[in-house]
């Protein structure tokens, strides 16, 4: 077996976006707090819709409206932080999480955005003790424990010498995760990334093999199972994988590149 050719690596996993988790679980997120506005309470529940749907702008208006009536409704800041999260402001995202927090210190969806928010910031330390803090509320609080894994890796990546220790804690996290959700597709594509960064290749393929099993669009988990193959020397399956991988996404160029190392891997 020849790998001379290019293989690209795969990339670190970023954030999930832990709102979605917010508007899964719409009756925990909206859950109305004794002596709340009435009109602040259905205005929370219809801005929660309206994000459901993807009208953000309605979103928008139906949690100022809620905060018009209630201005310290932790369920209206963080609906409200959702909808700057979702465009991008992650200064004006995190201000209204925080607060949100501050008036709700056990609000877990509250701690988990704003954790997600910290880690799209490039801030892993704060987002790690957010993220704790919403999973000592509720232990199953999917994205946020998965939020929590890729933090922990990041500063694996950032801190060399403390690189196994956290990576050690990264996986532990991820088990976690598969224990409440084991068709996770991410949990397991995200455990083979730790895998092959590690050199452990098999596990790293089963990984990405499952994840592509569960998710057959993720072209992460396609490109993933095209490199593991590689470096297991079964180079004609690793190419299929990678061809599928630009069935899904043309302009894939990672699996573009390894693509031409898959081919060259059985010269």
């Amino acid at each position: 077996m020849r790998v001379s050719a290019p293989l690209r690596a795969p990339a670190l996993p970023g954030p999930a976006l832990v709102a979605a988790a917010a508007l899964a679980v719409l009756s925990a997120a909206c859950a109305v707090r004794a002596r709340i506005h009435p009109r602040a309470a259905e205005e929370v529940r219809r801005g929660y819709e309206y994000l459901r749907s993807g009208d953000a702008e309605r979103a928008e208006v139906a949690f100022e409206h809620a905060l018009a009536f209630d201005p310290d409704c932790p369920e209206a800041l963080n609906g409200a932080g959702i909808v700057e999260r979702t465009r991008g402001d992650l200064p004006e995202a995190r201000r209204r999480f925080e607060r949100a927090v501050r008036l709700q210190p056990d609000f877990a969806e509250g701690h988990a955005n704003l954790g997600e928010t910290f880690l799209a910031m490039g801030r892993a330390g704060a987002a790690e003790a957010e993220l704790e803090a919403a999973l000592r509320v509720d232990p199953d609080l999917a994205d946020a424990r998965q939020n929590l894994a890729r933090a922990l890796l990041r500063r694996g990546v950032d801190d060399p010498e403390g690189r196994e220790r956290l990576w050690a804690r990264a996986r532990r996290a991820y088990l976690h995760l598969l224990e409440a959700e084991p068709e996770r597709a991410a949990a397991h594509a995200d455990l083979a990334f730790l895998d092959y960064s590690q050199g452990r290749f098999a596990a790293a393929e089963r990984g990405w093999a499952r994840a592509a099993e569960l998710d057959p669009r993720s072209f992460e988990a396609l490109h993933g199972l095209c490199i593991a193959r590689v470096r297991l020397g079964r180079c004609a399956e690793a190419a299929r994988a990678c061809e599928r991988c630009l069935e899904v996404n043309p302009a894939a160029e990672a699996c573009r590149t390894s693509l031409r190392g898959a081919l060259a891997c059985g010269e």
